[in-house]
């Protein structure tokens, strides 16, 4: 093991672990990586090693979020952009997909609500 790159390696133990535990368990887990004094020479290897895979998400609200998935299964890069377009958060997030990436409740709530009120004024039989 090259003794220049153990915080990267300790990290991808980690995920290891943490893959793991969402096949037999279902649980995510995120990964702050501004915790971890990452070299730049582990950066280099995490970035090479985890690599990027064929799904990209981004959610443009307020603030630019982009989910990244490696191009190992189950692994995706988080980079989370305050509204001033700085990273304010790069994460690595095990899970199946990004938990803020899906739909919230609420947002489908007012979705049922929208839908309703434009049939309602447009094609009221369907109600």
């Amino acid at each position: 093991m090259q003794s220049n790159l153990i915080n990267a390696f300790y990290l991808l133990n980690e995920i290891k672990h943490a893959l793991i535990e969402l096949k037999d368990k279902g649980v995510a887990k995120t990964i702050n990586l501004s915790n971890f004094p990452l070299s730049y020479e582990e950066a280099s290897f995490l970035d090479e090693t985890l690599g990027r895979g064929k799904i990209k998400i981004i959610y443009e609200g307020s603030e630019l979020t982009v989910w990244q998935e490696s191009k190992i299964a189950g692994v995706w890069w988080g980079e989370y952009r305050n509204s001033n377009g700085k990273i304010v958060l790069r994460t690595i997030e095990i899970t199946f997909y990004p938990e803020l990436a899906k739909s919230q409740v609420e947002d489908i709530e007012d979705a049922i609500k929208d839908l309703e009120q434009i049939l309602s004024s447009s094609h009221p039989s369907y109600l």
